[in-house]
């Protein structure tokens, strides 16, 4: 392999690399019940706060959201700064049970109208145990 083929193969493994983490946010690092509300802490790279959505199964569409009818608990994200990324609690408390919890985050363009809203990215979602 020439010393230019190699720089080449570098350059698009970082760009490749760049790619698949971004098209990874947000991140949901981890969620956790507190007092019957869900903690979570999440990173989001670019994007704007969307919402922290709750729901009684994991299952999710294809653009990620959580099916509907399975939706508990959907409230605006309000996200506090951490050295790592961000925490957010939900405002209501749930029943005891299992759910599972994903964040969204919000590409902000400015070419986005309300007959063209703004792209909504999901998270992966994580199980929550609320005692």
């Amino acid at each position: 392999m020439t010393r230019a083929s190699a720089s080449a193969l570098a350059v698009g493994t970082m760009v490749l690399g760049s790619a698949a983490a971004a098209a990874s946010l947000p991140h949901l690092s981890s969620a956790a019940s507190h007092k019957r509300h869900v903690v979570v802490t999440f990173t989001l790279g670019d994007l704007a706060p969307g919402h922290i959505v709750v729901a009684s199964h994991g299952k999710t569409r294809p653009n990620g959201s959580f099916v509907k009818a399975n939706i508990v608990l959907d409230e605006q994200l309000k996200a506090a700064k951490t050295t790592t990324g961000f925490r957010a609690r939900t405002k209501h408390r749930l029943a005891t049970g299992r759910y599972w919890v994903e964040v969204s985050g919000v590409v902000v363009g400015v070419d986005c109208t309300p007959h063209k809203p703004c792209r909504t990215d999901w998270s992966t979602s994580r199980r929550v145990t609320v005692k």
